[in-house]
């Protein structure tokens, strides 16, 4: 097992690489360096998946594009390397079962920051502690006061004040904490291996931007991504 941890934190090490280099041109050369291919096909526009960009050659046979641009290599990366990672993170943390089977099946999300990786649970998760839950509580409050008319004042403990206990916000709230409080400046990716909630699609730019308004980008199990800042969901 540690084996297999320190060659995950190698490939996350190269995805920290491929970032920094991953900002250049439109340049035929800039393409060829990106992982970017002009003239890689994409899906017929007569189907409901028309205009994205599909994967070709060998490898995990996928499609990772929505809208009207292809994902850069750093976002297949980082979506190849955050599956994985999640695996093991659960094999580690939920033992599966006789049979098997992972015992926990509720959603876990993870990023990674300065080249550490760091994991996001809901509540009811073994690996969510008291420190997770005050930070949650605290963001309730303050959403509670700014956004009246979003939050539930009536009932606290409802819809969708709950989305500040899953997983995808739990990740930031660690990842801020790693980063002195703040993710001012930030620009992160996150991969969830379940769906997001209609509530955590309410919540979560109004906890970006309490956290400093990173561009965070969201990337389902399906490869479909949506990125939020200033306080909304920008695509």
């Amino acid at each position: 097992m540690v084996r297999t941890f320190a060659s995950v934190n190698e490939a996350w090490r190269e995805l920290r690489n491929t970032r920094k280099s991953d900002r250049g041109g439109n340049s035929a050369e800039a393409h060829a360096k990106h992982g970017y291919d002009p003239n890689q096909p994409r899906v017929p526009a007569g189907s409901s998946d028309g205009g994205q960009w599909t994967a070709t050659g060998q490898g995990t046979n996928i499609q990772l594009a929505a809208a009207d641009e292809p994902f850069s290599r750093r976002l297949k990366l980082f979506y190849e390397l955050a599956r994985r990672g999640i695996k093991l993170h659960r094999l580690e943390n939920w033992p599966p079962d006789l049979f098997g089977e992972l015992r926990d099946r509720n959603v876990v999300t993870v990023t990674t920051i300065d080249g550490k990786n760091i994991f996001g649970s809901n509540s009811r998760s073994p690996t969510y502690k008291a420190i997770d839950f005050a930070a949650a509580r605290r963001m309730r409050d303050i959403l509670l006061e700014k956004y009246p008319d979003l939050m539930n004042s009536e009932n606290i403990g409802q819809m969708p004040n709950n989305a500040l206990f899953h997983a995808e916000t739990t990740v930031l709230l660690r990842a801020a904490r790693e980063n002195g409080g703040s993710l001012a400046g930030r620009t992160l990716e996150v991969f969830a291996d379940g769906k997001m909630c209609n509530n955590c699609e309410l919540v979560l730019p109004k906890v970006g931007l309490e956290l400093g308004n990173p561009t965070v980008t969201f990337i389902g199990p399906d490869g479909a991504a949506r990125t939020m800042r200033d306080g909304m969901w920008v695509k």
